[in-house]
């Protein structure tokens, strides 16, 4: 009997220690690995919010891979990647091949970025009105040629989607790297860059610096429907107002279904610190953080002259 009252009190103190779950194992808001795959249109501004992410909650990973917009897409229809960022929400088509699969993605809008056009620092000719611009996409024999990454990009979509066309004319190049983009630019006269502009919109990256030493960024002018306001370029303070016209949002979606790392990584990149990182980049935030100021009234005011 007393072997047995032993064993069973043994049983009873490593129970409690056995059912003790490793914080590394557990899954929430903060913790637990969550594979995504971004835009490779937004490397730049992800990849700070998932080391200061990380560097806040140490018991968070994310696997982050970036390619195009068209395979990113086709891979979170097939379902074999749960969460993605990208450029542009879900069509209605999109949502209701989701909504006959029972899944219901979260979408949630963090920031406004815009596409870019550049030239040679020397160029001449370096603002556009919407109007004429477009009709430079569509005019083959207008001289001019247009050079962006990868064909498959959101941006190569976006220029399609206000085109009405399924094919770039045959002036677009669509090259295989953004550098290569920058270099062909400054190699040719004729040569008009479409980049994202968060690859050069933070002013305090040597990058940026570097970059806009040798390139011209375009003013554009607004749609002829819209009030105008003259050619602006796509820096912050025209996208608060939204004065540029090739502006595009920036979205964290989402099917897995529950309350993870996911939801805690969109929590954050919404949060205070995430649109901080949004904000220093030189995009526009979706949140903006309040700021209180007290003024305090002194009735004896010295006047020094």
């Amino acid at each position: 009997m007393k072997r047995i009252s032993k064993l069973v009190l043994l049983f009873s103190l490593a129970s409690p220690i056995a059912c003790v779950q490793k914080v590394e194992t557990m899954v929430g808001p903060t913790m637990g690995t969550l594979e995504i795959v971004a835009d490779e249109n937004m490397k730049n501004i992800v990849m700070q919010e998932e080391e200061i992410f990380e560097r806040t909650y140490k018991y968070a990973h994310l696997d982050i891979r970036y390619t195009n917009e068209f395979d990113l897409f086709e891979s979170f229809l097939k379902d074999s990647i749960r969460a993605i960022m990208t450029t542009r929400p879900l069509t209605s088509e999109e949502k209701s091949y989701f909504n006959e699969q029972k899944s219901y993605p979260r979408e949630t809008q963090f920031a406004t970025g815009a596409i870019a056009f550049i030239k040679k620092i020397n160029a001449t000719d370096t603002t556009f009105v919407y109007e004429d611009l477009m009709q430079r996409f569509a005019n083959e024999t207008s001289g001019d040629i247009f050079v962006l990454e990868n064909a498959k990009s959101g941006i190569t979509q976006e220029i399609l989607r206000r085109m009405h066309k399924e094919q770039l004319p045959k002036h677009f190049y669509a090259l295989n790297t953004k550098q290569e983009v920058l270099d062909y630019v400054q190699a040719h006269d004729n040569a008009i860059g479409i980049v994202d502009y968060s690859d050069i919109s933070d002013s305090d990256s040597a990058f940026t610096k570097e970059v806009l030493r040798k390139i011209h960024l375009l003013g554009i002018s607004r749609p002829a429907d819209s009030t105008q306001v003259g050619f602006v370029q796509p820096y912050q303070y025209n996208l608060v107002e939204h004065k540029y016209p090739f502006t595009r949002n920036l979205f964290f979606i989402s099917k897995t279904g529950k309350e993870d790392v996911g939801s805690g990584f969109a929590s954050f990149i919404c949060g205070e610190i995430g649109q901080k990182i949004i904000l220093k980049a030189g995009l526009l935030p979706k949140f903006q953080t309040e700021r209180n100021i007290e003024i305090n009234y002194t009735p004896d005011i010295k006047v020094v002259k």
